[in-house]
């Protein structure tokens, strides 16, 4: 490999890490927010995490299947809240559920 095909190679992997990683802090900041909006809601919401927001599709991840009902019940008032705070239409929720054991080695 030639030093500037290598130069090149090292550029665009920078430019992708630093794309990662605002992509992260970015859905952290997110996490952070909708935690502390949905908290007053009641005590499952200790147990629901933002996974990934991908175009329209909000993925959620709880620790506890008794949040899967009031969440569905918001559904719409949640997603309104992710395209408000997003500048994007979110119009699909996914939620998984998984135990806290499960998701402490997911690192979520």
């Amino acid at each position: 490999m030639s030093a500037e095909r290598l130069d090149a190679h090292l550029h665009r992997s920078a430019v992708l890490q630093r794309g990662l990683l605002a992509r992260a802090a970015r859905l952290a900041e997110l996490d952070r927010a909708f935690r502390q909006w949905l908290s007053p809601l009641g005590p499952w919401a200790r147990h629901v995490r933002l996974a990934n927001l991908e175009g329209e599709r909000v993925a959620l991840l709880v620790t506890s299947a008794a949040a899967l009902t009031p969440l569905r019940y918001r559904q719409s008032e949640l997603l309104d809240w992710f395209s408000v705070r997003t500048g994007s239409s979110c119009t699909r929720l996914n939620i998984t559920v998984r135990s806290s054991a499960t998701t402490g080695r997911l690192g979520v």
